[in-house]
């Protein structure tokens, strides 16, 4: 097959980048792929500085930048599906790093059957110094468990059959943040998964990542408008325990968020809600949530009186 009928499309949308991060995450995407015929699509959304001039010191015929008016993320990324020929995808961040032979490896996992394989991914520092991993044991028909949030991944570790994403419909350009999840979550409505531990991602944790920048309303929106749409193109799953799971799911996560970030007028709404949405489920859940906390804060200072400091 030849460098022009690839066999994975790796997306990468480019929004403001840090130049030498940029530079690592193309040089880490092409090398990715092994000796898999690929091409990666950069995305340029409109940045002031076009990405073609950055990176015109990278000279790999895989490699082409496409340039749109500024629209999002989703927009880039719904732009590069469209100009893509490969039978796979991948989507990839600008300033996250692809491990060698991670693709190649996430299509071996695949063997020809129309699955979604994942790998996982180390999360980092801006200087790529590893910390946790995300990570999953889930196969097969895991459509449930990413509607409860119990699928833990990351979409740059992940590769999707060109059947599944074009089932699954464009990235939703409407979300401020979790559009991720929700391409995943309709992805995953077309095709079981396949995966396993091999880090395929080491994800750089910044200052300007949107995980980091995201506020917890934000989240909580994008997640609701999430569950709806789901339920609408499930009507027959509307009323049952799937359904009040998931809202109770989604209210104690937020409680727990709300209270974390110290708001805590709105964590108790959140969490008088998760136990209205399931009573005993809802209540088990908030006492854990605050068994916890307290078990933090009176651990140190028991240390403290223990050491002598108190």
């Amino acid at each position: 097959m030849s460098l022009h009928q690839p066999v994975v499309s790796l997306i990468m949308p480019v929004w403001r980048p840090h130049l030498p991060w940029l530079l690592e995450a193309v040089q880490s995407a092409l090398i990715a792929a092994d000796h898999v015929p690929c091409e990666l699509v950069v995305v340029d959304d409109g940045c002031e500085e076009p990405v073609a001039e950055m990176l015109a010191s990278v000279r790999d015929r895989r490699m082409r930048v496409l340039r749109i008016a500024h629209a999002g993320q989703s927009a880039a990324l719904n732009a590069g599906i469209a100009a893509a020929s490969g039978m796979w995808f991948r989507f990839v961040d600008a300033d996250d790093v692809v491990t060698r032979g991670s693709t190649s490896h996430l299509l071996a996992i695949a063997g020809g059957d129309n699955v979604v394989t994942y790998g996982a991914t180390q999360v980092c520092d801006a200087q790529l110094r590893p910390g946790s991993i995300i990570g999953s044991t889930l196969q097969g028909r895991v459509l449930v468990d990413c509607l409860l949030g119990r699928f833990h991944t990351r979409h740059p570790s992940m590769l999707f059959p060109r059947q599944v994403v074009e089932a699954a419909g464009p990235w939703e350009t409407g979300f401020r943040v979790s559009a991720d999840w929700d391409f995943v979550l309709r992805s995953l409505e077309h095709a079981p998964v396949r995966g396993d531990n091999t880090i395929a991602t080491l994800y750089r944790r910044h200052a300007r990542s949107v995980s980091r920048t995201a506020d917890v309303a934000a989240g909580e929106e994008s997640r609701r408008l999430m569950l709806l749409r789901y339920f609408e193109r499930h009507p027959e799953e509307k009323g049952t325990a799937l359904e009040r799971q998931a809202w109770e799911a989604l209210y104690s996560d937020r409680g727990c968020a709300y209270w974390n970030a110290r708001e805590y007028q709105r964590s108790l709404e959140k969490f008088a809600l998760a136990v209205r949405s399931r009573p005993v489920e809802g209540t088990l859940d908030v006492a854990r949530f605050l068994a916890r906390r307290i078990r933090r804060r009176v651990a140190p200072r028991r240390g403290a009186r223990e050491s002598g400091v108190v």
